[in-house]
C-alpha cells in the first residue's frame, strides 16, 4: 500500500525556522540584558565606592584644616620674623656706618686749617659747613673725602669770605654722597643672631 504524506513539509520547516530565530532572539535579548545588568552593577559599585572615598576625603579635610590654619599662622609670624631680621640688619648697617662716615670725615680734615661748624646726615648725604684758611684748604679736604672708599661723590656748594676775630677766612658748605659697605663681620654678627 502506498503511504502518501499529506502534512505539509514546507510550511512545517518553515515554523521550525521561526520558532529557531525566536529562540534565538529571544535568548540574545536575554543575554543582553545580563550583560547590561552586570555592567550597571560593577558602574554602581564603583560609584559607590567613589563616593565613600570621597566622604572619606572630605571628612580629612575637614581633619586638616586645623592642621592648615596652624601652617599658616606659623608662616605669617616667619614672615613677621624675617621682617624684624631686616630691620635689625638696616639698623646694623646704620649705626656702623654712620661711625665710619664720621670717623673718614675727621681723618680727612686738615688739622688748624679747617673747622666743621655744622654736619647733618640725612641717608646717603652728608651737608658740611666750616670755615678754613683759605680755598686751597677746601680744595685738600674735599680730594681726600673724595679718596675716601666711603664717599661717591662731594661737590661744594659755596665759599665766601668771612672774618673771624679780626681773621679772614673763607666759610664753606659741602654735600657729600656716601656709599655704605657692610663689613663681613657685621654680617657674620647677624647670621649668629638669626641662628639664635
Amino acid at each position: 500500500m502506498i503511504q502518501i504524506n499529506l502534512l505539509p513539509v514546507r510550511e512545517w520547516r518553515r515554523k521550525e525556522a521561526v520558532r529557531q530565530q525566536i529562540s534565538i532572539f529571544a535568548l540574545s535579548l536575554t543575554l543582553l540584558i545580563v550583560g547590561l545588568l552586570a555592567i550597571g552593577l560593577t558602574i554602581q559599585g564603583k560609584v559607590r565606592a567613589q563616593r565613600q572615598e570621597v566622604a572619606s576625603l572630605e571628612k580629612n579635610v575637614a581633619k586638616y584644616a586645623y592642621v592648615n590654619k596652624k601652617i599658616k599662622k606659623i608662616n605669617k609670624e616667619q614672615k613677621q620674623v624675617k621682617n624684624k631680621f631686616k630691620a635689625i640688619e638696616k639698623l646694623q648697617e646704620g649705626r656702623t656706618a654712620t661711625v665710619k662716615i664720621l670717623d673718614e670725615i675727621v681723618s680727612s680734615i686738615p688739622i688748624d686749617r679747617l673747622w666743621l661748624t655744622e654736619l647733618s646726615l640725612k641717608e646717603n648725604n652728608v651737608q658740611l659747613r666750616g670755615v678754613a684758611l683759605d680755598n686751597h684748604t677746601v680744595a685738600l679736604f674735599m680730594r681726600r673725602l673724595e679718596t675716601s672708599p666711603m664717599c661717591k661723590s662731594v661737590n661744594l656748594i659755596n665759599t665766601r669770605q668771612k672774618s673771624i676775630q679780626g681773621h679772614a677766612l673763607m666759610e664753606f658748605g659741602l654735600q657729600m654722597n656716601t656709599q655704605t659697605q657692610q663689613k663681613n663681620n657685621d654680617k657674620k654678627f647677624l647670621k649668629r643672631a638669626k641662628k639664635s
